[in-house]
């Protein structure tokens, strides 16, 4: 193994931008030097100084709206939701004595494996499996509108934030791991950061500095967020679930091993869909356990389960065979049911699926 190696991060999406485009600061792209290690040689040093990407085409092209139909209601892990909120009595919410820190503009560094060998251990047999997402979490915030300013929009996201870390630093803590909170940043046309510069139309955590960018303009992208009620809540959501992974090891080893697989190659891009569809389910998971103090009902479900389809890699390129790096509409709604209808974190566990649950 060569004694340098070069790295080019980014950060992970909700979407990557349409399906077929170059790699962008949508998702991490972090590259061993290509005489680095391979199989149970050593890893590539870990995340320390971090590199921009090189430039590429634009993240995301505004695509024709899809005309979508409503999927299923019948979710059974939402019925939990009814019987807890219709239950009449006091709420013991879970963690609520935790003091949620500020956000961590200088976090610790993010944990990385020793060998290859090691990286697929933490992605599909990680102490983070073990655990359960506590339930019922105090999250009481109302919904944000289309119509709220940049700086309405911040506070609402970095509220939200909050609920996150306290709903996640029990299973990651129980673990063995250190969570993180990430500040949120609104932008609109375009953002640069330590994971280089990114277009509009995105939502992106960057593992360079352990932070969340979210723009203005997503809507005019993912058209189904338009007037979503729970829109930014699951957008972002799903971001802390890229935190998440990236707290426990999981996001660095899945993305050194896509990089060892080839990313566009049939394995690496299954890769890259079984850490995206995984967000969904972490998403999943805090959407459930704070269901009851957001005051989400079951009413509510149509238009969320529309949004996991709306995201996929076959709905935004309209080619039902397409096999790109997040995940087709169905199969993204199949992890975020997962999520909403668990407090188990194991449940999300995308990397020991068939290969055709994460297609």
């Amino acid at each position: 193994m060569g004694t340098s190696t070069a790295w080019q991060r980014a950060g992970r999406a909700v979407r990557q931008g349409a399906p077929g485009l170059a790699t962008t600061p949508g998702r991490p792209n972090w590259r061993p030097d290509p005489s680095g290690g391979m199989g149970g040689q050593p890893w590539p040093a870990p995340p320390g100084s971090f590199r921009p990407p090189a430039q590429r085409s634009n993240p995301l092209k505004k695509v024709l709206a899809a005309v979508m139909t409503l999927v299923a209601a019948a979710l059974v892990g939402l019925v939990v939701v009814n019987l807890v909120v219709g239950s009449g009595t006091a709420v013991a919410y879970q963690n609520d004595s935790y003091k949620v820190p500020p956000p961590d503009e200088n976090p610790p560094p993010l944990p990385a494996p020793d060998t290859y060998g090691q990286a697929r251990q933490w992605i599909t047999a990680n102490k983070l499996y073990d655990q359960s997402m506590p339930l019922p979490i105090r999250c009481e915030l109302k919904p944000i509108t289309d119509q709220s300013t940049d700086a309405e929009l911040t506070t609402h996201l970095n509220d939200l934030m909050a609920c996150l870390v306290r709903a996640w630093e029990p299973p990651v803590t129980a673990a063995g791991y250190q969570i993180v909170r990430p500040s949120v940043t609104i932008y609109g046309d375009s953002v640069t950061t330590k994971c280089g510069k990114a277009g509009g139309g995105n939502a992106f955590y960057c593992p360079a500095d352990q932070q969340v960018y979210y723009s203005r303009t997503l809507p005019d992208v993912v058209a189904d967020l338009k007037g979503s009620k729970w829109g930014p809540d699951l957008v972002l959501a799903h971001e802390f679930g890229h935190a998440v992974q990236a707290r426990t090891g999981i996001l660095i080893s899945a993305d050194g091993l896509e990089q060892q697989a080839g990313m566009k190659t049939a394995e690496g891009l299954e890769m890259s869909r079984r850490v995206e569809t995984q967000a969904d389910c972490f998403s999943g998971l805090f959407l459930r356990a704070t269901s009851q103090s957001l005051g989400i009902r079951q009413s509510d479900v149509p238009a969320m389960e529309v949004i996991f389809v709306a995201i996929g890699d076959d709905t935004l390129s309209q080619d039902p065979a397409i096999e790109s790096t997040h995940g087709h509409g169905d199969n993204r709604l199949y992890w975020a049911r997962q999520g909403l209808g668990t407090s188990q974190v194991g449940k999300c566990n995308t990397f020991t699926a068939p290969s055709g649950k994460v297609k």
